[in-house]
């Protein structure tokens, strides 16, 4: 009987729908108790068979008294019994199991494919460039970017990165000039140009040397000094004397004497800058046979490894003022570097 109330309060409490549980318990109850009355019930009496003989009659049990409130009470007892498992259920499944079996049963999603990255083009240092085997061809597109081409007015010279926030240049480029303007080679095209205005600090007209202050972010050349040794070895010229802002013509040849003169020559007049005035240490020179024009002054003279050797000023001068076929000139780095310092300072180093 127990098991009867508890599977029928079970089917009704499951089924979904909001009931009145106080209603149920009392109907079920009422049916149990209608149910257990007529089964205490006394038999309609049956025909007695003819008489055997026999046994003597045995007295018939007395019947108690069927308590019809005791099996409400009963009914109801059990039904509220199945109706607190049926709650406790009901909150085990709302709020333990649903929670942990949900997330188990939602479909997991199909990993989608990721794109492959691509790989991006590494800028390459300029020294890791692949050798061609063309030593010119080698140099030219490993230094070409470290070159800049100065603008001054109507005029045009060359410029060098000869360490970080300064350029190099001639004296004669800048003139008596502040403030120049200083045009960049992007790296990453074949031409174009970053306008960039620099500042004219020292000048050096003995040495032909101007330092220009400017943040060209370029990776400054290497610098070294040639003497009487060195004569004979290739070296390379990259200048703007075709006037192309971002791309610089080359020319090659060799260095054909290293020499010590009282001063860079005017390569206009074959004469120095000076006319008599005391100029103090004498200049050591590169004459060499590279081609070098106009707009070139100011550029580097570049040895096979890649050094800055000196810096382009002009062309050789017969001493009767004309000019010697094939010879140029520049100063070497030597005589530079004894300045570098004080021309970064403002100064005027023309009499030293």
């Amino acid at each position: 009987m127990k098991r009867i109330i508890l599977l029928t309060l079970l089917f009704i409490i499951s089924c979904g729908e909001e009931i009145n549980i106080e209603a149920t318990i009392d109907a079920r109850a009422q049916k149990i108790a209608e149910y257990n009355i007529s089964m205490l019930k006394t038999p309609t009496p049956q025909p007695i068979p003819t008489a055997q003989p026999t046994a003597t009659p045995q007295p018939t049990a007395t019947k108690t008294a069927f308590q019809e409130e005791r099996v409400k009470d009963i009914a109801k007892t059990y039904a509220n019994e199945v109706y607190e498992v049926s709650k406790e259920r009901d909150r085990f499944i709302v709020e333990e199991f649903i929670p942990e079996i949900v997330p188990q049963l939602a479909p997991i999603p199909t990993p989608q494919p990721t794109a492959t990255p691509q790989p991006t083009a590494t800028p390459q240092p300029i020294d890791s460039i692949t050798p061609s085997g063309d030593i010119a061809f080698d140099i030219y597109r490993k230094n070409k970017n470290k070159v800049v081409m100065i603008e001054v007015g109507n005029s045009t010279g060359t410029g060098w990165a000869i360490e970080d926030g300064w350029i190099i240049t001639n004296e004669h480029v800048v003139g008596t000039n502040k403030y120049v303007v200083v045009l960049i080679p992007d790296p990453n095209k074949s031409s174009g140009v970053s306008s960039i205005q620099g500042e004219v600090f020292g000048i050096d007209r003995k040495r032909d040397l101007a330092a220009v202050k400017v943040d060209h972010g370029i990776d400054p050349f290497k610098k070294k000094s040639v003497d009487v040794d060195d004569i004979g070895k290739e070296v390379f010229t990259i200048g703007y004397s075709a006037g192309n802002a971002g791309v610089p013509s080359s020319h090659s040849g060799i260095i054909t004497y290293v020499k010590i003169a009282a001063t860079t020559l005017n390569f206009e007049k074959g004469s120095s800058y000076y006319n008599g005035d005391k100029l103090g240490t004498n200049v050591s020179i590169i004459v060499f046979d590279a081609a070098a024009d106009p707009g070139d002054s100011g550029g580097p003279i570049i040895d096979n490894e890649g050094n800055a050797i000196g810096i382009v000023y002009g062309f050789l001068e017969s001493t009767s003022g004309k000019r010697t076929t094939g010879q140029q000139m520049g100063t070497n780095y030597a005589s530079i570097d004894e300045v570098w310092d004080d021309l970064k300072n403002g100064e005027n180093t023309t009499f030293r």
